[in-house]
């Protein structure tokens, strides 16, 4: 199997698990940017099939850049994420897989020949880092309610 059949099978499985946490995601807004990762994993798979066969492939700019998500994330601050906690280990599979996409790509490009291919495998590097850290952002605001604690005692804590 080349690298191309392994990435176009990385990103099928990473749609259909990102579609299996916007089912079960229990929010509104994680619903929205779970669906938002699976459409982004259905278009880097485009991507791979595209550098597969050998056609011309232009990249266009991931969701993660939108104001969309921002405004997503910036919604949440008011919500209560502890019934979602049975969730949390779901999250940090999803935070895997991405680390393991960003690993294999990473040493998979200094295998290309290709200088466009090798441009757009840097581009969905990037966009899996952006995944990642979505994904830790996500961990963090679902972990809180059970590690937050309130009290001077504790010294200076980040924004809540």
């Amino acid at each position: 199997m080349n690298m191309f059949d392994i990435a176009i099978e990385m990103e099928t499985e990473g749609a259909s698990f990102y579609q299996q946490l916007a089912d079960n995601a229990g929010h509104v807004g994680l619903t929205k940017i779970f669906t938002l990762l699976k459409e982004d994993e259905i278009r880097h798979k485009k991507f791979f099939e595209g550098m597969k066969n050998k056609l011309k492939v232009s990249v266009d700019v991931s969701f993660s850049e939108s104001d969309e998500v921002k405004d997503l994330i910036a919604s949440f601050k008011d919500d209560n994420f502890s019934q979602l906690l049975n969730q949390k280990e779901a999250y940090e599979n999803a935070l895997d897989i991405e680390l393991k996409s960003i690993e294999f790509y990473t040493e998979q490009k200094n295998k290309l020949e290709s200088e466009s291919d090798k441009q757009i495998l840097d581009i969905i590097i990037k966009e899996e880092r952006r995944h990642y850290d979505l994904l830790d952002t996500i961990i963090v605001m679902v972990n809180r309610p059970t590690s937050w604690v309130e009290d001077a005692e504790f010294g200076v804590r980040e924004p809540y």
